[in-house]
């Protein structure tokens, strides 16, 4: 989802936290910012209805935080502020809502450090991930800045009729409800929010149970910018609960959700009866292809930075690892030693290449899967499958895993894990690698290893996937589109696309004067 660095060392002492008397955490460098555990509704922060949460810090199984839950009753209010404030923010000019956002990039950028800081806690995540989520944030807030600039929302059409002209609007579809999941937290809901609210809409924001602080950092930051009351409300709660309120909401005329699949064909479910705009980013299990000419150091560092990065939680997670029969044994003894070299551990070590799954029903989850393979004839657990030794009892770490697969029709090759788990195939034939590839009811991304730039062009135009690299890391743009085929989506989101998801067009016919 993020480009994948090899910046792995950092100084520890920047990451040291205290919490005085008055609640605040203080960062060595100066940079203070209160760990917000309410809801933000109508421009105010107040404690939710719903049920008290421990958000868990996935390394340690330490209580970061406790807050209390929104209710049925809180995500109505959340509605009801957005749609109050839409007629105001909708005619609000694109230079506002533009220097706005800049300001919102502008302040993510002055708390650097202790947005990652809270990322790492909260998330597991380690330093040189949660820095790419922080700068990732700023960064699309900054591009639809900049976007607005370049899209008029107004543009006239020559309709070749004498007597005639005409003009083509863009306007904001209405309140929108964004509801984000757990593994990127922050960013998910910047490539949301930032062109929602670009394109003039309202916005309620779901975050995940698992992960609400940094959102809530975040909805800090857009009252301190000064948006409106009303146009941003943050409402962490369960799906169940505020999700199902929020998608059945006829108030609400957008919905835009990232997480499993299954969720995502409830919520058409339930917004078909408003035929709703309805934008979903699903899951993945997504290919990787290493041919028999590729450069073997580039192919082994896209292949571990493409399952390993965030532990494997990522939606579009190169998950399976298509390798030519004829370098099969070679890549695989490189392709082990790579593996051992990946350090789970701590966020806080410098040594640290991999932190932890986000929470004991995950790893209990990813587990199952596991334990399935082995007693699968047609699966072979080469590394890992069980958590590692030396990490102490607490945390829900997980070794990273090397499976080989026999068939395609093997359970594991087929669903989607969401951990660090790589499972690979031998193909024998460009057309088979092509077919194995786009064997699948996912189609979100695809990693092509090859020295030959015929070879890749004729393999990229048979993909079926919306977002391939070629020797090349998932640098993910918010200047790009995000998106898949089959069930990975439905639209896409970021660059133009993106804006574009978040309006209505409107044509306007008049007979000239």
């Amino acid at each position: 989802m993020c480009e994948w660095s090899s910046r792995r060392t950092f100084d520890s002492k920047a990451l040291e936290l205290s919490r005085d008397a008055d609640g605040i955490r203080r960062h060595p460098h100066g940079v203070t910012k209160p760990m917000r555990n309410q809801l933000y509704i109508d421009g105010k922060w107040k404690f939710g209805g719903g049920q008290r949460w421990d958000v868990i810090n996935p390394a340690t199984e330490d209580v970061v935080a406790t807050i209390a839950l929104a209710s049925e009753q809180d995500a109505d209010s959340a509605v009801e502020a957005a749609s109050k404030a839409f007629p105001s923010w909708r005619r609000t000019s694109a230079e506002q809502r533009s220097a706005l956002l800049l300001s919102v990039a502008y302040k993510v950028r002055g708390y650097r450090d202790a947005l990652i800081a809270l990322q790492m806690e909260s998330s597991g995540k380690p330093y040189y991930e949660a820095e790419i989520d922080v700068v990732a944030v700023a960064e699309t807030f900054e591009f639809y800045a900049e976007l607005l600039h370049s899209h008029p929302d107004r543009c006239g059409v020559d309709l070749k009729v004498e007597g005639f002209y005409a003009e083509v609007l863009a306007e904001p579809v209405g309140v929108a409800a964004l509801i984000v999941p757990w593994n990127f937290p922050m960013v998910t809901t910047s490539w949301k929010l930032a062109a929602a609210l670009a394109a003039g809409c309202t916005a309620v924001v779901k975050p995940s149970e698992y992960t609400p602080l940094a959102e809530l950092a975040l909805a800090d930051i857009m009252a301190e910018v000064g948006f409106p009351p009303g146009v941003v409300n943050f409402v962490p709660g369960l799906g169940e609960v505020v999700g199902t309120k929020l998608v059945s909401d006829p108030r609400v005329r957008k919905v835009s959700f990232t997480g499993s699949g299954s969720v995502g064909k409830s919520i058409l479910t339930q917004t078909a009866r408003y035929v709703k705009n309805v934008s979903l980013e699903l899951g993945g299990k997504s290919p990787i292809i290493v041919f028999e000419d590729a450069d073997i150091d580039v192919a082994l560092d896209l292949v571990v930075a493409g399952i390993f990065y965030n532990a494997g939680q990522v939606c579009s997670a190169t998950s399976r690892l298509l390798i030519s029969e004829s370098i099969r044994d070679k890549f695989v003894e490189l392709l082990l030693g790579k593996i051992a070299e990946v350090v789970v551990g701590s966020p806080r070590s410098g040594e640290t290449t991999m932190g932890p799954l986000i929470s004991k029903l995950h790893y209990d989850r990813v587990l199952a899967m596991v334990n399935q393979a082995r007693t699968d004839s047609n699966a072979n657990i080469m590394v890992g499958g069980k958590r590692p030794l030396g990490v102490g009892a607490r945390g829900f770490f997980f070794e990273p895993t090397l499976i080989e697969i026999f068939s395609h029709e093997c359970e594991i090759w087929n669903q989607e894990v969401f951990g660090p788990v790589l499972c690979f195939m031998v193909f024998h034939s460009e057309e088979e690698a092509i077919a194995l590839a786009n064997s699948s009811v996912y189609g979100l991304a695809a990693t092509i290893v090859t020295e030959s730039g015929e070879r890749a062009e004729r393999v990229v135009n048979n993909l079926e996937a919306g977002f391939i690299t070629v020797n090349a890391p998932q640098i993910v743009s918010p200047r790009l589109s995000w998106g898949g085929y089959k069930e990975s989506s439905q639209g896409r989101e970021l660059g133009p696309y993106g804006l574009a998801s978040f309006q209505e067009i409107k044509s306007v016919i008049k007979a000239r004067r």
